[in-house]
C-alpha cells in the first residue's frame, strides 16, 4: 500500500499540471466557499459583545477567537499550498507557507479542543468535535513527520488528508445551516441531533472520500 501510494502521488503533480483548468476551478470553488464562510463569521471580530456571540459562545469567546483565527490562517494558506504542492512547485515559498499552515493548525486546534471539551451536556456532539480535532492533529502531524524524513509523496498524501479535515470546519457549518433551514427542529440551546451527526460526518465522510481517491490514483499508477 505504501509503495503504491508513493508511486501514485509522485506521478500526481505532472498529471494535475496537464489538467490545470480543472484544478483552478476546484480551488476557485473552495476559495468562494471559504470567503462566504468568513463573511458569516466576521461579526465575531467586528462586534465584541455578548449579543454578537450569543450566550452559548460568550463565556468561551476567547477559545472561539483562537479557533476561528487559526482556522482562517490554515484554510487560506492551505489553498495556496494545495496549488503549489499538487503542481510540484515546492519552492521556498511553499516551505514558508507550510510553517504558517502548521502555526494556524496549532492555534485553531487549541481553541477547537477547548470549545469541544467545554460543550455542556451533549456527549455525542462534543465527542465528534473532539475526534475532529484529533484527526486534524494526526493528519497534520503525520504530514510534518513525513517531510522531515524526506518522504515527499507521503507528505503530499498526508497534507491532502490534513486539508480535508481543515475544511471540515467550514463544511460543518454550511451543511448544518442549510439543513436547519430546510428541517423543522425543536429548540435546543446547546446542540441538536443534527449537530451531533454533523460533528462526526463533516470530517469522517470527506476523509474517507479523500482516502479512496488517493489510493485509487495510487493503484492506477502502479505498473502492470
Amino acid at each position: 500500500m505504501a509503495n503504491g501510494t508513493t508511486i501514485g502521488l509522485e506521478a500526481q503533480p505532472a498529471a494535475l499540471a496537464r489538467s490545470r483548468p480543472a484544478l483552478v476551478a476546484l480551488l476557485g470553488a473552495l476559495a468562494l466557499v471559504v470567503l462566504y464562510f468568513a463573511r458569516t463569521k466576521v461579526h465575531f471580530f467586528a462586534d465584541f459583545s455578548e449579543p454578537s456571540y450569543s450566550p452559548y459562545f460568550w463565556p468561551r469567546r476567547f477559545g472561539l477567537l483562537l479557533h476561528i483565527t487559526g482556522g482562517a490562517v490554515a484554510i487560506s494558506t492551505g489553498l495556496v499550498q494545495l496549488w503549489l504542492g499538487l503542481t510540484g512547485r515546492t519552492s521556498a515559498a511553499h516551505r514558508r507557507l507550510g510553517r504558517l499552515y502548521l502555526a494556524g493548525v496549532a492555534v485553531g486546534l487549541t481553541g477547537g479542543t477547548y470549545l469541544a471539551a467545554t460543550i455542556p451536556g451533549h456527549l455525542a456532539y462534543s465527542s465528534g468535535l473532539l475526534m475532529l480535532n484529533f484527526a486534524w492533529l494526526a493528519t497534520t502531524g503525520m504530514g510534518f513527520v513525513a517531510i522531515r524524513g524526506g518522504a515527499v509523496a507521503q507528505h503530499r498524501a498526508w497534507m491532502i488528508r490534513s486539508y480535508t479535515v481543515t475544511f471540515a470546519f467550514v463544511s460543518y457549518r454550511l451543511v448544518t445551516d442549510f439543513l436547519r433551514s430546510r428541517i423543522a427542529l425543536p429548540p435546543d440551546p446547546v446542540a441538536s441531533d443534527l449537530d451531533a451527526m454533523m460533528a462526526w460526518a463533516c470530517w469522517a465522510v470527506p476523509l474517507l472520500v479523500a482516502e479512496i481517491l488517493i489510493q485509487w490514483r495510487a493503484l492506477r499508477s502502479q505498473p502492470a
